[in-house]
C-alpha cells in the first residue's frame, strides 16, 4: 500500500506543478514565477521520479480464496504461535454480528487473536481448515509447497486450489 500512496502523492504533485497557464495566460503570474516552478523547486524535484521512472502499478486487491457461495468473511483470527498463519472466518452474512460478539471466545479456543484483517502481501496459499476457517499462509516462512504439506497433514483439512 505504501508504494501506491507514494505514487499517488507524486502524481498529485506532478499535476499541481504542471497546472500553469498557457502561454497567453496572465502576465502577473508569469512575472512572479508563481505559476511555474523553477528547476530547483521542491515540486519539480518530487515530480522528477514520476517522469524518469514510471511508478509501479498498484498490486491487485487481494481476493480471499475458498469462500463458499452464499457466505462472506465475517472476521479474522491470527495464529497465536505463528503469525504467518491467519484465518478468514466465513459464515452467512447474518452471522457477522454473532461473530463480532463472540470473536474473542472463538480466538481463545483457536489459540489465536482477533485481528482487523489478515496480512495479504505475501500469501502463498490457503487451507480450508473446516468450521468456516480459511487459513492463509504467508511467506517467506511458508512456500506454496510447504504450506500445502502442512495443511493436508491435518485430518479433514483441504488445500484450496
Amino acid at each position: 500500500m505504501k508504494p501506491f500512496v507514494l505514487a499517488t502523492a507524486v502524481g498529485l504533485l506532478s499535476v499541481l506543478a504542471c497546472n500553469k497557464p498557457e502561454s497567453g495566460g496572465s502576465t502577473a503570474s508569469s512575472a512572479t514565477g508563481a505559476a511555474s516552478p523553477t528547476p530547483s523547486s521542491p515540486a519539480t524535484a518530487a515530480a522528477a521520479p514520476a517522469t524518469t521512472a514510471p511508478a509501479a502499478a498498484p498490486k491487485p486487491a487481494f481476493v480471499q480464496k475458498g469462500v463458499p457461495a452464499g457466505k462472506v468473511v465475517v472476521g479474522f483470527i491470527q495464529d497465536g504461535k505463528d503469525p504467518t498463519q491467519c484465518a478468514a472466518v466465513v459464515d452467512v452474512p447474518a452471522k457477522k454480528d454473532d461473530f463480532t460478539k463472540n470473536a474473542d471466545k472463538v480466538a481463545q479456543m483457536m489459540k489465536g487473536k482477533v485481528v482487523d484483517a489478515c496480512p495479504t502481501d505475501s500469501v502463498v496459499g490457503t487451507c480450508n481448515a473446516g468450521m468456516g476457517m480459511l487459513v492463509n499462509y504467508s511467506g517467506p516462512k511458508w512456500t506454496a509447497d510447504t504450506a500445502k504439506k502442512d495443511c493436508v497433514s491435518h485430518p479433514y483439512q483441504k488445500w484450496v486450489e
